[in-house]
């Protein structure tokens, strides 16, 4: 693609056009005339082979591509001018933009924000909360937070920290229905499950897993409850309702107020929290600030 300088202007006056979906006050913003900001968007379509913009009689529409170009652009320059005042002030400003798992956001991540901020006034969160894997191609999102047995492909993936289970239940509940610390007792329990396929799937995978690791036979109760969200499996538990699958890191505050009791043995998950990103995100100053804080609230909470 020739003359590169250019291209970058004009790549970024459609980013602000794009924003504003106005030629006239992306001209305003830029300082520029209505004339030349067409004219460079008009540049751009020829330099790139594709349309950007539906123009109306009132009003701009980006098309299917200039939508596609401007999650790439509005990202790619958010980055770079927050880099910059990185390296101005010699301090972390700007957004991180986090995608994560409603469970972990819920139960982990959101009540040790606040320590967070404290430590990093300047830096601005947008937190994504998604169950499912986020498409980094077509959401402006930094970084991921995952549960997952496999890394991502053709991404940075970073081992955050590994899980263990161990089932869960109120302390009224294992009186009522005599849970002590024998696999067989669970044969008086209702199962609490948390799968997303609640219509073909009896037991989840975590059920499934610790399951297989007792050396007890065990005949499980035939009632159960599923969910297809964490939280709520847990409220279900602290209700009193039955025994859950908790992931040890999610439900340590309930075990140490007491609110719940895990009687039996905690067996490793083989599932880990991954940090996932844009190969080449890793090397921010902003990542490695998030990363290394999240490391260290793991080791606190151990």
């Amino acid at each position: 693609m020739e003359n590169k300088q250019h291209v970058v202007s004009n790549l970024y006056t459609f980013n602000v056009a794009a924003k504003r979906l106005s030629f006239t006050n992306a001209a305003g913003e830029l300082h520029l005339t209505q004339g030349a900001v067409s004219q460079r968007i008009k540049q751009l379509e020829q330099q790139l082979g594709f349309k950007l913009f539906v123009r109306l009689t009132r009003k701009l529409e980006l098309t299917e591509e200039g939508r596609r170009l401007y999650e790439t652009v509005s990202s790619s320059f958010a980055t770079i001018f927050s880099d910059i005042d990185d390296i101005r002030f010699n301090e972390l400003t700007g957004e991180l933009y986090i995608g994560v798992a409603p469970t972990f956001a819920q139960s982990w991540l959101l009540p040790k924000l606040a320590n967070f901020q404290a430590r990093y006034p300047s830096l601005n969160l947008k937190i994504r909360v998604k169950a499912s894997y986020l498409d980094f191609h077509h959401e402006p999102v930094d970084l991921a937070i995952y549960y997952s047995r496999e890394p991502q492909p053709d991404m940075h993936n970073e081992e955050l920290f590994e899980e263990h289970l161990t089932p869960v239940c109120t302390p009224l509940y294992a009186e009522k229905h005599k849970i002590t610390d024998q696999v067989s007792s669970l044969a008086n329990a209702n199962l609490i499950h948390c799968t997303e396929s609640i219509d073909s799937a009896k037991y989840d995978f975590e059920w499934q897993h610790w399951l297989k690791q007792q050396t007890e036979p065990i005949t499980p109760n035939a009632n159960y409850y599923v969910f297809n969200h964490g939280e709520m499996a847990v409220s279900a538990v602290k209700n009193h309702m039955g025994v859950g699958m908790g992931r040890v890191a999610l439900i340590q505050p309930y075990l140490d107020s007491g609110e719940l009791i895990a009687p039996f043995g905690v067996t490793p998950a083989d599932m880990k929290y991954l940090l996932i990103c844009p190969k080449g995100m890793e090397e921010r100053p902003r990542f490695k600030a998030f990363t290394s804080w999240l490391r260290n609230q793991f080791v606190e909470d151990h």
